[in-house]
């Protein structure tokens, strides 16, 4: 998985309007039962206008702020969209529930998650003075969850979640990640800017 990729090439930058249709093509036109491997249910799924509407939303309430507060990162690979990273729900000053996912097919089990989460967990942490990361991926979802161990994220049990889209009583690994232990973990990270 790792080394894969050249992780020089993999950047992070704030959702954009022009990201919306790829967001929209990944949850309502990837192949038949792909969404729902992942463990989410396409019936509590919002149609693809409201789903429209609450990213435009989304973008449009962040531009009245000083300084970034969307919740949405793009992750980019040689500067061509290829996923986003979001915490939701998220609780300011308190913590985040961080979600992962790479639209582009292409660029699927290359190692890219390795490269990107720290990127994506760096802002959120700062960007909503957050104490922790949370992560709650169904035991089905095998590519996010080695991607957590590889990078030592800790482990702190399993539990029934039914958020957001996620199917009910579905049974995930949950991870947590502090601040302090993201310092630990990615020194390097807090010594530049991570987004593009």
């Amino acid at each position: 998985m790792q080394g894969k990729v050249d992780k020089q090439l993999i950047s992070i930058r704030d959702l954009t309007e022009a990201d919306i249709p790829r967001i929209l093509d990944y949850w309502y036109r990837s192949p038949f039962g792909y969404i729902e491997a992942m463990g989410a249910d396409p019936s509590k799924m919002p149609t693809e206008a409201e789903m429209n509407r609450s990213f435009l939303e989304k973008i449009a309430t962040n531009g009245k702020f000083s300084v970034s507060k969307i919740n949405a990162l793009i992750v980019l690979y040689r500067q061509t969209p290829i996923g986003v990273h979001s915490v939701n729900p998220l609780f300011e000053g308190d913590f985040g529930i961080f979600h992962a996912h790479i639209w582009s097919r292409d660029h699927r089990g290359l190692g890219i998650g390795f490269h990107s989460y720290p990127l994506a967990c760096r802002i959120f942490l700062e960007r909503f003075n957050l104490k922790k990361i949370v992560f709650k991926t169904p035991l089905q979802n095998t590519g996010a969850i080695q991607v957590k161990e590889k990078l030592g994220i800790r482990l702190i049990g399993e539990e029934l979640i039914e958020f957001n889209v996620i199917k009910s009583n579905t049974l995930a690994k949950v991870y947590e990640l502090s601040l302090e232990d993201a310092k630990l973990k990615w020194p390097e990270l807090w010594k530049q800017n991570p987004l593009t």
